[in-house]
């Protein structure tokens, strides 16, 4: 389940030290992703396994310098059961915040994450719009119940959205406007040109197209805290 550990972030938390876990797998294919060694088989198979002992062991050293731990991939929530039993084991052997990245697609998961309280923070991204998630090999529809879910515990969720501007137009912006105004906590990622999924994604975003979606939104979701990453 585990391919990837980091034993010190400052930035993968919102106000926390901590640690981050990266599974593997995924079940999208954003051209935009740069953890393609986490997503495409051919890549992920080459890589070693931690096993889940060690990381756990692992966080019981930091107990005393890391201050949360972070649960990312690929996408976390396709380990489905075994995922939450790595959770409950995290929380009683560490007693430390659990932070989950999720793309959104395994609503069910999400539910029993939120009812058992298992996971304290989610970060949840927002890749397009909903008509065009099947140009990701997404289904929206699973997104958006995901979005029911997590609105209720708003104070406990970040979206995240990677500024990639095929992805990001006027149009796909207004769409997307409804959902955010659910959340109070906005994140603008930056589009990093490194070890993409398609390959031929060259070249600077102009700055400009980052300050201008941070307007568009800032004018529509004014009681919406946006956090700028770029």
């Amino acid at each position: 389940m585990i391919k990837g550990f980091i034993g010190t972030s400052l930035v993968d938390y919102p106000g926390k030290i901590s640690s981050v876990i990266f599974t593997y797998g995924c079940n999208y294919r954003c051209p935009f992703c740069y953890n393609v060694d986490l997503v495409l088989p051919e890549r992920y198979k080459k890589l070693k396994n931690l096993s889940e002992d060690w990381v756990i062991e692992e966080l019981k050293r930091r107990k005393g310098f890391i201050k949360g731990v972070v649960i990312t991939g690929g996408e976390p929530t396709l380990w489905g059961k075994r995922l939450v039993s790595f959770i409950e084991e995290v929380r009683s052997q560490t007693g430390l915040p659990v932070k989950l990245d999720t793309n959104g697609s395994s609503p069910e998961l999400v539910e029993e994450l939120v009812i058992s309280g298992l996971v304290d923070f989610f970060a949840i991204d927002f890749k397009t719009s909903p008509d065009r998630y099947a140009e990701l090999g997404g289904d929206f529809a699973l997104v958006e119940q995901t979005f029911r879910v997590l609105k209720n515990i708003a104070d406990k969720v970040e979206i995240r959205i990677t500024l990639y501007p095929p992805l990001l137009t006027e149009k796909d912006l207004e769409k997307m406007v409804p959902y955010l105004a659910w959340f109070k906590r906005i994140a603008l990622q930056k589009f990093v040109q490194e070890n993409t999924l398609k390959k031929d994604l060259v070249g600077e975003v102009n700055p400009e197209f980052y300050h201008r979606v941070d307007a568009y939104l800032k004018e529509r979701l004014p009681e919406v805290s946006i956090v700028r990453r770029y």
